[in-house]
């Protein structure tokens, strides 16, 4: 298991609430979850490591309010966490 620092992670991020981070983590996981056609024993990751490493590599972003993602970084399915506050 690899652990993160949330702190590094939110400066990543550019993000100052690491409050923020953690909930848009946990959704991300949660999304990824509920894909169909997806399972852990694809790769025998937990879905919270899968989201903590897209965060970490710049995968998934945290967008902020009213922000839209940059259309070609819009596969089929995004690779974003919408996290309401």
């Amino acid at each position: 298991m690899i652990f993160y620092d949330m702190d590094s992670l939110a400066e990543k991020q550019g993000i100052d609430n690491k409050y923020l981070l953690t909930a848009a983590v946990a959704a991300w996981a949660r999304t990824l979850s509920e894909r169909k056609g997806r399972t852990l024993e694809e790769d025998n990751e937990k879905f919270i490591s899968t989201a903590l490493q897209g965060f970490d590599e710049g995968l998934v972003k945290i967008l902020e309010d009213g922000e839209a993602p940059e259309k070609e970084a819009l596969p089929e399915e995004a690779d974003h966490a919408l996290v309401e506050e």
